[in-house]
């Protein structure tokens, strides 16, 4: 006996959801970020700047000379940030109803490749981005403002979700 319940759909169903709601996390961090411009501002400035590193952190010149001291340059890579987390949860809104949308269809394929576009311009924001360029090029791990714990978080549950999304249904077998 054959049962009523789809697994295909429901699996499909289950991948949109998980788009979603990535694509809703980056668009919120974006808003947050817009919302709350000065703290927010505040943190790329500090870490850009290298002007709030602990104390234990005695860096060599070579290091403390990456600093960058122009006001101008820190909004620009705010704002890069900002539109970029807004492009990720754009495109991977898009991707994830794009799916909904074709639920048991073949083109259901092409909102999964939509969601990992947008999937790999956040991994680019926060693990490229803030762990990374943050991270190590301006030690960011010895800043009081640190946020690489926060950016190795949010990156790696990306990239579990771009797995989970990618990967081939499962298929039923009912004999």
């Amino acid at each position: 006996m054959k049962s009523k319940f789809d697994v295909i759909a429901t699996q499909q169903l289950l991948k949109a959801t998980v788009a979603l709601m990535v694509g809703f996390f980056c668009l919120i961090v974006g808003y947050d970020n817009i919302i709350d411009f000065q703290t927010n501002y505040g943190f790329v400035n500090s870490v850009l700047s290298m002007n709030t590193m602990e104390p234990f952190f005695s860096g060599s010149t070579a290091i403390t000379s990456r600093a960058i001291e122009s006001p101008t340059l820190h909004l620009a890579g705010y704002w890069l940030i900002i539109i970029g987390e807004l492009v990720a949860g754009t495109v991977c809104m898009i991707g994830s109803l794009t799916m909904f949308a074709s639920i048991k269809k073949a083109r259901f394929v092409n909102g999964q490749v939509i969601y990992l576009a947008g999937a790999v311009i956040a991994v680019l924001i926060w693990y490229f981005g803030f762990a990374v360029i943050g991270g190590e090029y301006f030690s960011m791990w010895a800043n009081k403002m640190n946020g690489q714990a926060k950016a190795y978080t949010f990156a790696t549950f990306i990239l579990l979700t771009a797995i989970f999304v990618a990967m081939p249904l499962l298929k039923r077998d009912d004999k």
